[in-house]
């Protein structure tokens, strides 16, 4: 390689130029999200049948699908939820199977099995989705003077309309608020006085708010539709609708009730901030979309709203693009001090400032070369590839290091600079060819893995092992051709080879020239410190040759030390612990408890987390209760109006770690609110640092260990 790149030099120049721009285009349009994409389809079946109970649901519907449903192909397994007149089925396909024909399998199946579903049954809703569907972010409502039922006919029919066409964005109706109904309320004194019953008022609404067809009439050159329209205008015009006429007179629905614009029985309540309020779920759809560009589109869009009153308020709030915009700001962090670092180490011990760019542009191009072979199979820039790049950042470098050290050597033994390059870079091609895929192959057995955990860990390898091998050809092509046009080595300083006119200057001005500048002086401090160190650490190294026994009973001891002090300790988990700056606090109240007493629960939870979070810390707190009859019942994990969750979102910088509020909360809600099931749920993301004195207290166990033994190894942070 070295060879080829000094015999086409032009050629070199161009792919990696190339690779530069193609790379930085590719990066900017390349997919963004949280994680890799879980190709694991899921297929959602949800059925409606108002009122009837979830035993009677799940024995008639769910059931009667769920074994239907084992006729489709590659069904990994399948769960479902049974509430008050909704079943829902989740019908989880094996990795790798295509996503539109198993959509298309379980449609099929379950419209075949309508016919075995109780009469009035509504058909089968079904939706495809991916196992990692979740929100990744809230539009939320506010508003002075607008009520819950107009907040939920502005969110589900003026703002859903407006910002379900940002590209990549998935919409679910609302939670929160009622859905706006005209109501007849009945005094039933006045009508057990007038004789009559409740259906006799439903069926005079209903037979006088009616459109219907009366035919058709040709006048001239003209065929005129002919429709008789009684649909009612207004709430008031209901009163004026005659139940029943007994001689001259007859009875209205004014005379028994009367009717009122308002809203359906709420079974759904959202809070924000302890306000009650209305919110819109933004999913992110499957297939190269973009985490970034959606909430960024969401906002511009619901900046732009039309036709909504002035006094309507929204926001997007608990976006989740904030983390993948952190791990790309910490990689970015984390190169720039790699790349920082190196440079003066290569500075320092090779004394040159072109030596230095030489290895360094190595790392960049890199890691274009992992993004561009990453899109062009499909994947996405995620907190995995990028955590993969951040942990090879180090190593990218040491192919460079080895191949332009070397080629040092051979100028500083008088080669020419080409000849150096040449002969330097291909003597080490095969140890450093070796060191790459050695480091490359600890990662062969993430290829072995199977089910979630091959997609989420994957792209960890894909960006070290991509990365790693793009460096080799780099620090095999670009560094040797780099050094030899570039960099020349100094001439020896020598009576013969000394230029004519510097005979002609005076002694002082000669020994000021010959004298070292203080950045020399420097290193020549440093290199007479660093070999004394080199001879103290050979020292050691032969000891430890000539005492094998003892060198490895010390270290075996070292570590057993280790592992009898910290292992015990160490928390387990499928994620490292993080802080995401934001939990959730799933709440079951006592089953059947109504809706408004679970709000006024809620509450005190509310009240709860606020006194425990500081005020500097503290963001919003988005709260749902219960659950509505309808498609948004497949996006919640609340199953009845016993249950909630709340979500609290902490500021950005914030002191205290969310899973130390966790704690704080849980003990808090424990001794105030003992009636209360409560669990808790933190995303796994890449954020800020934690006190490492939490993972002591979560996994201490009294009487294991003395506690003053192991009290200082913990009182830290981290």
């Amino acid at each position: 390689m070295p060879n080829f790149a000094l015999r086409y030099p032009y050629t070199v120049l161009m792919v990696c130029l190339t690779i530069l721009v193609v790379g930085v285009a590719n990066m900017t349009t390349m997919p963004v999200d949280l994680f890799p994409d879980i190709d694991m389809p899921v297929v959602v079946v949800a059925t409606f049948y108002s009122g009837m109970p979830p035993r009677q649901i799940e024995a008639d519907i769910t059931d009667t699908f769920e074994r239907f449903f084992t006729l489709g192909a590659n069904i990994d397994h399948i769960e479902s939820r049974s509430l008050t007149g909704v079943s829902l089925i989740k019908v989880y396909f094996r990795p790798g199977t295509d996503g539109n024909s198993a959509l298309s399998n379980i449609a099929t199946l379950a419209l075949a099995d309508l016919r075995r579903l109780p009469p009035g049954t509504l058909p089968p809703v079904v939706l495809g989705m991916t196992a990692s569907s979740q929100p990744i972010c809230l539009v939320t409502l506010e508003g002075k003077g607008l009520n819950e039922t107009q907040l939920k006919d502005l969110a589900q029919f003026t703002v859903r309309d407006q910002i379900a066409n940002v590209q990549g964005a998935s919409v679910p109706q609302p939670f929160g608020g009622t859905y706006r109904q005209i109501q007849v309320f009945i005094d039933p004194l006045k009508l057990e006085a007038h004789n009559m019953s409740v259906m006799d008022v439903v069926g005079a609404v209903n037979d006088s708010n009616l459109i219907l067809p009366a035919g058709d009439i040709r006048i001239g050159t003209q065929d005129f539709n002919i429709y008789a329209n009684s649909q009612i205008s207004t709430p008031q015009a209901i009163n004026s609708i005659p139940l029943r006429s007994s001689g001259n007179g007859s009875v209205l629905v004014g005379d028994v009730g009367h009717a009122e614009d308002s809203g359906a029985i709420q079974t759904n309540i959202v809070r924000i901030d302890g306000q009650r309020s209305v919110y819109i779920p933004v999913l992110k759809q499957a297939g190269k979309s973009n985490t970034i560009t959606i909430v960024d589109g969401m906002r511009a869009a619901v900046a732009k709203l039309v036709d909504i009153p002035s006094s309507l308020k929204t926001a997007v709030v608990f976006d989740q693009s904030v983390f993948v915009k952190g791990a790309i700001r910490n990689l970015l962090k984390e190169a720039g001090i790699g790349l920082f670092l190196t440079g003066i180490m290569i500075l320092v011990f090779l004394g040159s400032a072109r030596a230095t760019l030489a290895a360094l542009i190595a790392i960049p191009l890199s890691i274009l070369t992992c993004l561009l072979i990453v899109s062009a199979m499909g994947g996405s820039i995620n907190t995995m590839l990028l955590g993969g790049l951040a942990l090879v950042l180090s190593r990218l470098i040491d192919n460079s290091v080895i191949v332009l050290e070397n080629i040092f050597r051979f100028m500083e033994e008088g080669a020419a600079p080409a000849k150096a390059a040449g002969d330097g870079g291909t003597e080490v091609a095969l140890p450093v060819f070796a060191a790459t895929v050695t480091t490359s192959v600890v990662f062969f057995p993430v290829f072995l893995l199977n089910g979630v955990s091959k997609y989420i860990f994957t792209d960890l390898a894909y960006g070290v092992v991509f990365s790693i091998f793009a460096s080799y050809i780099f620090s095999m092509t670009l560094v040797p051709l780099f050094c030899a046009k570039f960099i020349h080595p100094k001439p020896k300083e020598n009576g013969d080879n000394e230029p004519k006119e510097q005979s002609e200057n005076t002694p002082a001005e000669v020994d000021r020239k010959k004298r070292p500048s203080i950045f020399q002086r420097g290193l020549d401090l440093f290199n007479l410190g660093f070999a004394g160190m080199l001879e103290r650490y050979e020292r050691l190294a032969y000891w430890v040759i000539r005492t094998p026994g003892l060198s490895a009973a010390v270290m075996l001891g070292g570590a057993a030390l280790v592992i009898a002090l910290f292992v015990p300790f160490l928390g387990r988990a499928y994620f490292p612990r993080t802080d995401p700056g934001q939990f959730i606090v799933n709440v079951k109240m006592p089953s059947g408890t109504r809706i408004e007493v679970s709000d006024e629960d809620i509450a005190k939870v509310e009240d709860v987390i606020r006194h425990v979070v500081a005020p500097a810390d503290f963001g919003m707190i988005v709260s749902n209760i219960g659950v509505t009859a309808d498609l948004s019942a497949i996006y919640t994990s609340n199953s009845a109006m016993d249950t909630a969750f709340v979500q609290v979102s902490l500021k950005e910088g914030h002191k205290t770690g969310s899973y130390v509020y966790i704690e704080k909360v849980r003990d808090a809600l424990a001794a105030q609110l003992p009636q209360l099931n409560i669990y808790f749920h933190c995303c796994p993301v890449k954020s800020r640092r934690e006190s490492v004195g939490w993972h002591f207290r979560r996994n201490w166990r009294p009487g294991r260990w003395p506690e003053g033994r192991i009290k200082w190894a913990f009182s830290r942070k981290a």
